[in-house]
């Protein structure tokens, strides 16, 4: 094959688990750039939310003290309010350096300064005063309706909270009127209307909240809003509507009772969106680490792949200059000169055509018999000791020796003896290599159908029976995701180890691909039933030798087998079909269960 052939095959071979680990790892990078977009939209709606919340909850607390304050002008109340408006204008603030999304607001803002001097000198109607802060903070909760809509963090829903700010500023606008109608001199029927329809709403708001709340999101409510606030809150409504509640200490009871109700909402609300940030958070991070891994990972893959072409490369290199030895060898074998290749023992190994023309031996003649054969009788046993001697220790050996020809006649050779060990050895390396696994040291595919191409034309000829098994390891794939590929190797060569522990001698065994193994039972009866029996037999011992547990660096490990059987010959005698038979067996045992065998059905 030619060598550059052979480099493109073994690149592309290993390129093809790169590519793939290169897509998957781009899939997952993907998907957790997509979730850190998600997290970081939830993370800035959260917080954007809390601060628009902090505003509509101190302007309900400025509706409701000028609510009160309009019908009975109260310096107590009017200094709750002066200092009220330091708070909202705070919150204000807040909201204009989080973001420029609310450059808009500030117009209907700035007209806030116009309606406060109003409340104070009692120039605007209580009616046109709740107007104009329900019109704010209607425009505000829009604001958080649109923020919240889409929001899925794993514990809580924007739903349920776009349903607690309405709730909220429905609580807030009863405390105003309730406040009012309170304080003043004569209640307004309109207003008293206005109380039952604003209770109604809560109630409905209150019961959607629940359907929509995480069960989460409710136990924070459970915990957060104080049974006692809310029965107070009920029994002041029921006192209010029989006109139990007349004074200005009534008012301020009412005020401090519903506003504990509302601030017990909004640290509801504040929970959740502060643990919405914190679990956003604590995703990007998550996510930053799985960027950083997935970076170390492709480094050290790029670096692998360059260090293994780089390898791969090398023994090329190194085999296409000893190929380009061993054709020299060649030419000079076949030259003039006679050539004899012998072991250490003087067994001859192979000879040249000048050898067989001057000696008279033929290949298959000399092959195999040692060089005592040649000798003449004209030289002492010191001299042959002598020779051996330089040829084991220096590799050569030069002098003037009298053989043998075959028909007896002595021949004078002047001859030259080198050690070619080293060039015998890196053919039989090569040769190995070719037909071997290299991590198990098994057959490879490539030797397996050779030895099965023999035994079955053996079986035909000597009316053998045969069984070949084909055997997938059940649960390696996940061995080698759990643990790394190195422990999957191990488990390799302790799988191959195994095996040749239940086999005969004259079994043959081979590893043809990552975790497919093959096996031929030689010789195994006289008769097919007896060979089924016998095979069936051989893989439940193999199974069962496989379902031991395996102790790698420390890790139990638990895999199975899954075996098809084919007998053989048959009446294809094709040993592509013999494997392709025993494959689709295996898928058999596969579907049955794993951890079995099947046999394949001729029929």
């Amino acid at each position: 094959m030619n060598l550059k052939s052979l480099q493109i095959k073994i690149i592309l071979i290993f390129s093809l688990p790169a590519l793939a680990l290169l897509y998957f790892s781009y899939s997952l990078v993907n998907e957790n750039y997509i979730k850190y977009k998600n997290s970081t939209s939830y993370a800035f709606s959260a917080k954007q939310t809390k601060i628009l919340s902090k505003l509509i909850h101190n302007l309900q607390l400025e509706r409701g003290l000028s609510a009160g304050y309009l019908v009975s002008k109260d310096e107590i109340i009017r200094k709750n309010l002066e200092k009220q408006y330091i708070h909202t204008d705070s919150a204000y603030q807040d909201l204009i350096h989080f973001s420029n999304a609310y450059q808009y607001f500030k117009k209907q803002f700035h007209s806030i300064t116009a309606v406060r001097r109003k409340v104070l000198t009692t120039q605007i109607s209580f009616w046109d005063e709740m107007q104009y802060y329900n019109s704010l903070n209607k425009e505000l909760l829009q604001a958080i309706t649109a923020l919240m809509h889409d929001l899925e963090s794993k514990s809580y829903n924007g739903k349920a909270l776009i349903e607690l700010q309405k709730l909220k500023e429905y609580l807030g606008q009863e405390r105003a009127y309730v406040y009012n109608q309170i304080l003043a001199p004569k209640k307004n029927e309109k207003y008293i209307h206005y109380i039952h329809l604003l209770q109604e709403k809560e109630k409905k708001l209150q019961t959607v909240f629940y359907i929509c709340a995480s069960k989460n999101t409710q136990n924070i409510f459970k915990q957060l809003i104080q049974k006692e606030t809310v029965q107070k809150t009920a029994a002041l409504r029921t006192m209010f509507f029989q006109d139990k509640l007349s004074s200005k200490e009534d008012a301020k009871i009412w005020f401090q009772t519903a506003s504990q109700y509302i601030t017990q909402l909004y640290n509801v609300s504040s929970h959740i969106l502060n643990t919405i940030v914190t679990e956003a958070l604590q995703t990007q991070k998550d996510i930053k680490q799985v960027f950083t891994y997935t970076i170390i990972l492709w480094i050290l893959s790029f670096i692998s792949f360059f260090f293994f072409l780089y390898y791969i490369n090398a023994l090329i290199k190194k085999e296409d200059k000893l190929l380009a030895k061993i054709r020299i060898a060649s030419h000079t074998f076949d030259s003039h000169e006679a050539i004899v290749i012998t072991d250490k023992n003087g067994v001859v190994l192979e000879v040249n055509k000048s050898f067989t023309r001057i000696t008279g031996y033929k290949a298959d003649e000399i092959i195999g018999q040692t060089t005592k054969i040649l000798k003449s009788g004209k030289h002492t046993k010191e001299f042959y000791a002598d020779m051996w001697h330089q040829l084991l220790t220096s590799g050569q050996w030069k002098g003037d020796i009298y053989n043998k020809r075959k028909n007896g006649e002595i021949i004078n050779f002047i001859a030259q003896f080198y050690d070619i060990s080293d060039l015998r050895n890196a053919q039989e390396e090569a040769q190995y290599q070719a037909n071997h696994d290299f991590l198990t040291g098994l057959m490879n595919r490539k030797a397996l159908l050779q030895r099965l191409h023999e035994e079955n034309a053996k079986a035909i000829r000597h009316n053998f029976i045969h069984a070949f098994l084909f055997i997938d390891l059940d649960n390696f794939k996940q061995v080698n995701d759990t643990y790394g590929h190195h422990v999957g190797d191990e488990l390799l060569i302790q799988v191959s180890h195994r095996l040749r522990s239940v086999l005969r001698e004259e079994d043959i065994l081979a590893r043809i691909s990552g975790d497919e193994f093959t096996i031929i039972l030689v010789n195994i009866a006289d008769s097919k039933e007896a060979a089924k029996e016998y095979a069936q037999k051989k893989c439940q011992a193999i199974i069962k030798a496989l379902s031991a547990t395996f102790v790698i660096e420390g890790n139990e490990i638990h895999i199975g087998a899954s075996i098809g059987i084919k007998i053989f010959p048959d009446e294809k005698h094709n040993i592509e079909d013999i494997m392709n038979d025993a494959d689709k067996a295996m898928y058999v045992a596969k579907k049955n269960g794993k951890n079995s065998c099947a046999l394949y059905d001729e029929a």
